[in-house]
């Protein structure tokens, strides 16, 4: 198992973790703040991932990818840095549910879903994946009352929570998908957790899923883009 991950936070995820990580660089397409993170820079969907084709190559991932057995699959759409047009490929995935603002999503995702049964759930939020900590394909905390509520309708179990308390520089503040991920049984956060507002309301709604919290630095929680595991 190996985890993509922004160059920022490489060293300490593969120290408190001791798993290989393979550092993100900061894609000169994307705004400067997200331009290393994960969820801005790949979907994962099944043993495919979805990338744009200058980034991968210019960053030597493509034999990596290959080397793990995932198909890689270059996204047409240009990579800009404005909204809507950096979130071609920002997609929540939840089982066999993805959750997205469609009519900005790559559409080699969509047709890869609508052809490997997947259901696709239109959502206001471009940031979907950024916005959402998926613990398992039926549960997922979000600070997104727009996914929150589609995530109800599809019978999944979602806990609300307030993204006040996380942080990323250049921005208002960051997201609880951003700024953090699963590995097996533990919930991995950048930062101490117990620093947010709605800590306790996490610990409850993971407590009968068995999941640890793993905190991998102290103060605040930082918005590093998650990670994705290959």
């Amino acid at each position: 198992m190996k985890a993509l991950v922004s160059y920022q936070i490489a060293k300490r995820l593969s120290e408190a973790l001791g798993i290989e990580v393979i550092p993100l660089n900061a894609y000169k397409c994307l705004d400067l703040p997200v331009a290393s993170h994960a969820d801005m820079l790949f979907c994962v969907l099944d043993k495919t991932v979805f990338c744009y084709e200058d980034y991968v190559k210019e960053n030597n991932l493509y034999e990596i990818l290959v080397n793990e057995g995932y198909e890689i699959v270059f996204v047409a759409k240009e990579c800009q840095c404005e909204y809507p047009n950096d979130i071609s490929l920002n997609a929540l995935v939840m089982g066999k549910t993805i959750f997205s603002a469609t009519n900005h999503t790559a559409k080699e995702i969509l047709n890869y879903a609508n052809e490997n049964g997947y259901k696709t759930v239109n959502i206001k939020q471009g940031y979907s994946a950024c916005s959402t900590l998926v613990i398992d394909e039926n549960h997922a905390v979000t600070s997104d009352k727009g996914i929150y509520k589609a995530l109800l309708e599809e019978n999944k179990h979602a806990l609300l929570i307030d993204n006040k308390d996380i942080t990323l520089p250049g921005y208002n503040c960051g997201f609880i998908g951003g700024a953090s991920g699963v590995i097996n049984h533990n919930v991995v956060v950048f930062g101490d957790v117990s620093t947010l507002c709605d800590y306790d309301a996490i610990l409850e709604f993971l407590r009968p899923l068995e999941k640890n919290i793993i905190s991998i630095s102290q103060g605040r929680v930082y918005d590093f883009g998650g990670f994705k595991l290959i």
